[in-house]
């Protein structure tokens, strides 16, 4: 039987069907589950991630208040489980920046340069350590560049007007625009401060503020979990090392003793990396052990109710998911028990003018699919304009907010997997009554 006669006798039985309403509205439901809530499921699930495997989430910093960091005490470090290395700080680890201007060898970058006049600017300047990595998706990475190089967030915002984790409606700066511009630094406060232990109590030494050049080599996606903020730009290891060189030629004239301070073990504090984020405990318990002094919270904090709302969306998922599924798929079933019982004499009839029973599956088949496929034309509607509404309402919110921005790719592939299950579910529905369909006979066109 060719497809257009199937079809016309699909939407001729569908115009009977008395269930086409309910089922329409479960598979609307079915869709909206799978489109909205999973993938924010998805969303908040993928940055937490993005966060657990970020360095500085895996990093704990240890001072030697109660032990000095000689090698013996390394050594004891060393051979905790899960501890993946351990770097003793020799460079400016983070430092709070103003910019004085920004140039490029045109001169000043006069549009930026107006902006930071008017609001004031402040960067958080962090170098990395040991074994991190910082990712570019513009530009150079801080491996390829030489020292004095930068890279800064593709979301970047350096003034100082606002509390920009906090405030809605930022107008973030094009970041790629200013790769190979040149940033004109100094410490914020007037002071670049260098913390250290002197045997008896943690101390920050203040110098004397001094103006340091950094070239913008780089641009990293700024992620809402796992890179700090639209103000954190990142130096090299080498970079923050040579500037506390800089720090204490600086100070010499006001810290004789600094630059043999420096060099004793109770100045540096350690950064023991682990391998694992959820292994932080176990390590903690260890350093504890050892009489060794560390921060419980590592250098990248988040959010504490991140994890609380990632968690219920979750299991908001799984429930709502799962029970449409269950109820989808159990109601679809019934229905199609039902449709061919009721259909008896309909069904005896086709068979007696030749209808195979095949054709007569395909038939049923195809009216069950053209309800279906209509409740999920009617939730991709409901979910797009829905994510949409979300989408535009977070983007322009705060920067702690972006993380309920939905990918694009990711909404497409969940509308696949449900579009997958709305066509799946009433041909499984079928076939698994088909042997009820077989059993109708040609005499049971008589009732």
């Amino acid at each position: 039987m060719k497809l257009r006669y199937t079809l016309f006798l699909a939407k001729a039985n569908l115009r009977r069907n008395k269930h086409s309403s309910l089922i329409t509205f479960l598979i609307v439901l079915l869709v909206i589950s799978l489109s909205v809530i999973s993938v924010l499921s998805v969303t908040l699930s993928s940055g937490m991630d993005e966060y657990k495997n970020d360095f500085r989430a895996r990093t704990i910093e240890a001072y030697p208040y109660d032990r000095i960091f000689n090698e013996k005490t390394l050594e004891e470090i060393s051979k905790i489980n899960h501890v993946e290395s351990i770097d003793i700080e020799d460079e400016m680890r983070q430092q709070f920046f103003g910019i004085k201007n920004i140039s490029d060898e045109n001169g000043t970058y006069n549009e930026m340069q107006n902006i930071i006049d008017e609001k004031g600017s402040l960067l958080n300047a962090w170098s990395l350590i040991g074994g991190e990595k910082r990712a570019v998706i513009s530009g150079k990475s801080l491996d390829e560049s030489a020292v004095f190089g930068c890279i800064i967030p593709h979301l970047f915002y350096p003034f100082d007007d606002k509390a920009v984790y906090e405030t809605s409606g930022l107008n973030y700066i094009d970041a790629e625009s200013l790769i190979g511009k040149t940033l004109t630094l100094t410490p914020s406060g007037g002071e670049f401060s260098i913390d250290y232990y002197d045997g008896i109590d943690a101390r920050r030494i203040y110098l004397s503020a001094f103006e340091i050049k950094l070239k913008i080599v780089g641009v990293y996606y700024s992620s809402t979990t796992a890179d700090g903020g639209p103000d954190m730009i990142y130096i090299s290891e080498e970079t923050g090392k040579k500037l506390i060189e800089m720090a204490v030629e600086n100070a010499k004239k006001d810290y004789e003793e600094l630059s043999e301070l420096i060099n004793r073990d109770e100045f540096r504090n350690l950064h023991i990396t682990v391998d694992s984020f959820d292994n932080l405990g176990y390590v903690y318990d260890e350093l504890n052990k050892l009489n060794i002094t560390f921060y419980y919270d590592t250098e990248l904090g988040i959010n504490p109710d991140t994890p609380i709302i990632t968690a219920f969306f979750n299991i908001l998922s799984i429930l709502l998911t799962s029970s449409a599924l269950f109820i989808s798929f159990s109601l679809l079933l019934y229905f199609s028990v039902c449709n061919v019982n009721n259909k008896r004499e309909e069904i005896g009839i086709m068979k007696a003018v030749g209808y195979k029973d095949r054709q007569i599956f395909k038939t049923f088949s195809l009216e069950e699919l053209l309800i279906t496929l209509k409740g999920f034309i009617i939730g991709m509607v409901i979910s797009a304009l829905t994510v949409t509404v979300i989408n535009l309402v977070f983007s322009n919110g705060s920067y702690a907010e972006r993380i309920f921005i939905i990918s694009p790719i990711n909404y497409l592939l969940i509308t696949a997997a449900a579009l997958f299950i709305v066509i799946a579910a009433p041909v499984i529905c079928e076939v698994l009554v088909f042997h009820k369909l077989a059993k109708i006979q040609p005499k049971d066109a008589m009732g």
